[in-house]
């Protein structure tokens, strides 16, 4: 009889052991569905990164773009007001020594200079 016991304890482990290894195979290839499937998304992920990354990096370029053109027109309005604040100095520096021979004029005809 113990044979008998052996032979069928034997069978229950080689049953157990076979639906196991049923199991864990099933898993495993749930398991390489499950990465593939991560990795397609991971993929897209990534696709929809490097697309938000570069809209970023085109804003970036275009805002630097339009911060130079505003530099640019900004400078370009400075050098003119400078010009034209110049150019009323000298009128007004003209206009000033115009005045004061004037001034010198009438002082000599009154006899106020010495």
């Amino acid at each position: 009889m113990e044979a008998e016991s052996l032979s069928q304890i034997e069978r229950i482990v080689t049953a157990a052991t076979e639906r196991m290894r049923q199991e864990m195979g099933l898993m495993e290839s749930r398991l390489g569905d499950r990465i593939e499937e991560t990795k397609r998304h991971m993929g897209v992920l990534a696709e929809g990164l490097r697309h938000d990354v570069q809209l970023v990096a085109e804003a970036g370029q275009l805002h630097s773009e339009r911060l130079a053109d505003i530099r640019r027109e900004v400078e370009m309005q400075a050098r003119e007001t400078r010009a034209l604040l110049q150019l009323s100095y000298e009128q007004i520096q003209q206009r000033v020594e115009v005045l004061e021979r004037r001034v010198q004029l009438i002082e000599q005809r009154i006899g106020l200079s010495v």
